[in-house]
């Protein structure tokens, strides 16, 4: 099984950009342990309305709080989403809402962990057998033209090797779990961790690092379908 990275394509023609939020958002969890919060930059379920849970207002305003409090929220959220999530402090949901700008292609990355496509890619892609989780934003244009985009709902699924990591990996905070690692710059995926019923995948130790199976990029080489490129990953 080949898996390749995202990364957003570069150039002028590939300009487009998001001033955006969800609109809810568990908040930072400071440990009093190790003094950081295990956050989870990237993990975002669109899908997931909040709009009628009575503890809505907790998770309206990015904040930092004692890490009981972040895992009180974390555990009455639990309920509210009807899949298997880490829940990582700064995991946000609903649809994303702010300002667009720029030149839009198939696909983007407006951030390295933010998934967008126009509509009609998603529906090319979902009739060649790509199946896709994507949700409406509510955006205003700055410019005449809008388009019509969608963001990329991306669970977490599957870790690094050890092996990449020199010297191993950074020992977990006894308290919060925290590893403090940094993106090794050879990544080597760990296979016996990695999903077989998903088309794309963000990894659950670097949760900014989206992968892609060789399916869906066939896929968006056949279409011919531009604004992200793919960089094969070696898979122990």
């Amino acid at each position: 099984m080949k898996l390749f990275r995202l990364k957003a394509a570069e150039g002028p023609r590939f300009t487009g950009f998001l001033d955006a939020g969800h609109r809810w958002g568990l908040p930072g969890g400071l440990c009093p342990v190790c003094g950081s919060s295990p956050g989870g930059l990237g993990e975002a379920y669109p899908s997931v309305d909040l709009s009628g849970w009575a503890h809505r207002g907790d998770l309206a305003e990015a904040r930092q709080v004692p890490l009981e409090e972040y895992e009180r929220l974390r555990d009455l959220l639990r309920a509210q989403v009807p899949f298997e999530a880490p829940l990582l402090p700064g995991a946000e949901f609903g649809p994303l809402i702010g300002k667009a700008s720029g030149k839009w292609s198939a696909l983007d990355l407006p951030d390295p962990w933010t998934l967008v496509m126009r509509s009609e890619t998603v529906d090319q892609l979902r009739e060649a057998g790509i199946a896709l989780r994507v949700s409406k934003m509510d955006l205003r244009f700055r410019s005449k033209t809008e388009v019509d985009l969608r963001e990329v709902e991306i669970h977490c699924r599957g870790r690094l090797h050890d092996s990449c990591f020199p010297g191993g990996r950074e020992r977990p905070c006894e308290r919060c779990g925290r590893q403090g690692d940094s993106l090794p710059a050879a990544p080597i995926l760990d296979g016996r961790t990695l999903p077989t019923d998903l088309e794309l995948f963000r990894l659950s130790d670097f949760t900014t690092v989206i992968i892609a199976t060789e399916r869906f990029v066939d896929a968006v080489s056949r279409f011919e379908f531009e604004g992200v490129v793919f960089k094969e990953l070696p898979v122990l």
